[in-house]
């Protein structure tokens, strides 16, 4: 890394000024130019201002009683700031009501990159001739030694705040000149290495005998290896410090040094040692770890294990931010010790989860029992009181999964088991207790061979797509079709998609199927006849990640088929469970061209607010209400609703499970435009439906 040093006379002088306004000497010479300018055209006033910190500021002046300070904005310098071409002449002007001017003549002051630095300035009270030639030209000269005067004092004040933050900074820095002696050294490097730095070669402050790979130190400290390293050095009482170290080359000029910044971790070294050495314990709790629990019940054969997660700890770091998080993690493990006695252990296992081992008989105890023997309702209770972190009142419930020793045969399983029992409370909703059974390890099973299919089925090209077509109500067109997943099994025939589909979207499988869906999907829908048909697909949660706007965009490049075309389908339990990468590749991909839709909306807690995160152009009418929606005057309202909702945001709905015509006269009565259910037509495959569109655009060409 390389900077260029300004040129000051020392950096022991620069940072021992005091003010960042022109020096006497500096200031007398400026305003010798004023004059100067002001005689050349033989005018009553003449002015030195510069541009700093947004701010216009008068350096130096001849004539009137103008001091120094920052210009008002209604100045006519200021006014005329950006009009320099660098000469701006107003020979005869309206009189200037901040400085009565009649005649004005100024040229910007530039540096040598280009830069603007100011502006010199002469004008009269009279209107005046324009300038000669030789007048702008003696002005021009005078304008150049301004500038030079100006980058000089702009380069000055450069050096002093670059010294005053090195003296100020935490990190020790050391300024060596071309032979490798110390020129300059903070109040850090001071306190460091002591005051007795200037001119010891920065190399002998790190003696090779001390450093870990002598040779590697060496070349690094000679400049042959970038990068940072770490340095030891002895402190002047004698104890041994551990610097981490940065290097910059410095130039001025033909001379040249190095610059080495010096952080010193000595103490966060030791801490990262010891918590090496404590493998049995978790660094950010202090509650110990895995092994330790492992260990504990290994010595207490009659214990059983309770694992208590934070439901939707996800939000907490999301909305708050890690810091939080991490506090919120600290608090859980406080309140669980000052519940805990002697025959508890307590553990940190994995991010959000906690476990407590103790006897069978006290994990079992219900809420009925005193709080020494019902330790899980005892804990689930002083976790869920309110926390207060960093100014942030925070309500967390809890999900606790519970494996007792008699319920599982060998240690091994008894944490698996714990975990399965958890996993079950979480699938319920959260916020539940649940205890182990042994027909949780036989779905668990039942998964993993389903997974195992599905993947071997993926592999053998057993998936296909049957498309449900999407109508306009008024019209009776199919106007779009939603791509449905289907698995044909060699044996079982057609596997039906409430056996696969839920697993599959839990799955990292769903992935690699969800990129085939949109693509198999594009594929076909740029066969149908009628270029206005759209296709919808369900994403899987897995494929709302940063990478989807590329997935998409590969889609419907191989296809060729627009944008406008596609829609994506999200649901709110994958709304819920996205990070803001998600959100942001459904955005970019919206702005696109590609339609944003919302299913089943309505059936949950969190669809309006879906709506803020999310710009959607589709909501879908869930089928539970459409169904009961003639009958029960709760659906209707909810359609209703819905429709209201939609119209006032501008959004297009489809009603999904459309039965019969009477459900359909009824929405299109209050205002839905499309619909799609067996009343039009059940899923079709890829040719069944291909069959239809032909049908339908030979009906529309005969009229």
């Amino acid at each position: 890394m390389t900077f260029e040093l300004p040129p000051a006379r020392d950096l022991h002088d620069a940072a021992s000024a005091t003010t960042a306004v022109p020096s006497g000497e500096a200031s007398a010479r400026l305003a010798d130019l004023a004059t100067l300018a002001a005689t050349t055209l033989q005018a009553r006033v003449a002015v030195v201002a510069t541009s700093e910190d947004e701010r216009v500021l008068m350096l130096a002046s001849h004539g009137g009683d103008h001091g120094h300070g920052q210009l008002s904005r209604d100045h006519l310098i200021v006014r005329t700031w950006e009009q320099h071409a660098p000469l701006l002449v107003l020979p005869d002007m309206p009189a200037d009501p901040r400085c009565g001017a009649r005649f004005y003549a100024g040229i910007a002051l530039r540096g040598r990159a280009g830069q603007r630095l100011g502006t010199l300035a002469v004008f009269d009270h009279e209107p005046r001739d324009p300038p000669t030639q030789a007048q702008l030209d003696a002005l021009t000269r005078l304008a150049r030694i301004t500038a030079t005067l100006l980058e000089q004092r702009h380069l000055e004040r450069r050096a002093l705040i670059v010294s005053q933050a090195g003296e100020q900074a935490r990190e020790a820095v050391l300024v060596g000149d071309r032979h490798g002696r110390v020129r300059w050294q903070n109040r850090a490097a001071e306190q460091l290495f002591g005051n007795q730095l200037a001119g010891q070669p920065v190399f002998s402050l790190f003696p090779l005998r001390l450093q870990s790979d002598q040779d590697i130190a060496q070349a690094w400290l000679a400049g042959r290896i970038e990068g940072s390293q770490l340095l030891r050095m002895v402190a002047p009482d004698g104890s041994l410090r551990l610097l981490d170290a940065t290097r910059s080359i410095w130039r001025y000029g033909s001379d040249r040094g190095v610059t080495l910044i010096l952080h010193d971790v000595t103490e966060a070294a030791h801490q990262r040692a010891q918590l090496d050495r404590l493998a049995h314990f978790d660094p950010l709790t202090g509650l110990p770890n895995r092994n330790a629990l492992l260990d504990a019940l290994a010595a207490h054969p009659d214990w059983g294990v309770a694992l208590f997660a934070i439901d939707r700890f996800k939000w907490i770091n999301d909305g708050l931010g890690h810091v939080v998080g991490d506090r919120v993690l600290q608090a859980v493990a406080d309140r669980l010790q000052t519940k805990a006695d002697a025959q508890v252990c307590l553990a940190r296992v994995g991010g959000d989860v906690f476990a407590v081992a103790c006897s069978d008989e006290r994990l079992a105890a219900d809420a009925d029992a005193t709080d020494d023997e019902a330790v899980v309702p005892a804990l689930v209770e002083h976790l869920e009181q309110t926390l207060r972190v960093r100014g942030h009142e925070i309500n967390i419930d809890v999900s606790v999964g519970i494996a007792l020793r008699g319920d599982v045969r060998g240690q091994g399983d008894l944490l698996a088991s714990a975990d399965l029992a958890l996993n079950r409370a979480k699938s319920a909703g959260g916020h539940q207790v649940c205890r182990y059974q042994e027909a949780m390890r036989t779905d668990a099973l039942a998964r993993r061979d389903l997974d195992r299919d599905l993947r071997r089925a993926f592999a053998n090209g057993e998936f296909e797509l049957h498309y449900q077509p999407q109508v306009e109500l008024g019209t009776g067109r199919i106007c779009g079709a939603e791509a449905l997943l289907r698995w044909r099994h060699p044996q079982r025939g057609m596997v039906p998609a409430s056996e696969f589909i839920d697993l599959l979207a839990r799955s990292p499988l769903g992935a690699e199927v969800g990129a085939w869906v949109l693509r198999r999907a594009c594929l076909d829908a740029a066969q149908w006849p009628d270029p206005d048909t759209s296709v919808s697909i369900n994403l899987f949660p897995a494929q709302l990640v940063e990478s989807l706007v590329a997935e998409v965009q590969l889609a419907l490049a191989a296809a060729a088929l627009p944008a406008e075309r596609l829609e994506l389908e999200i649901t709110e339990t994958i709304a819920l469970t996205q990070d803001s990468a998600g959100a942001e590749a459904l955005a970019v991909l919206r702005s696109r061209g590609v339609n944003l839709a919302f299913d089943d909306f309505g059936t949950g807690y969190a669809s309006l607010s879906m709506l803020r995160r999310f710009r959607i152009d589709r909501v879908k009418i869930d089928r539970s209400f459409v169904s009961g929606m003639l009958e029960n005057g709760e659906d209707a309202a909810i359609v209703r609703w819905i429709l209201m909702l939609a119209r006032a945001l501008g959004l297009r709905v489809v009603a999904e499970g459309v039965e019969a015509m009477p459900q359909a006269d009824w929405l299109h009565d209050h205002g839905c435009e499309e619909a799609q259910g067996y009343l039009y037509a059940p899923a079709l495959d890829a040719d069944a439906l291909q069959v239809r569109l032909q049908a339908q655009q030979v009906e529309m060409a005969h009229g």
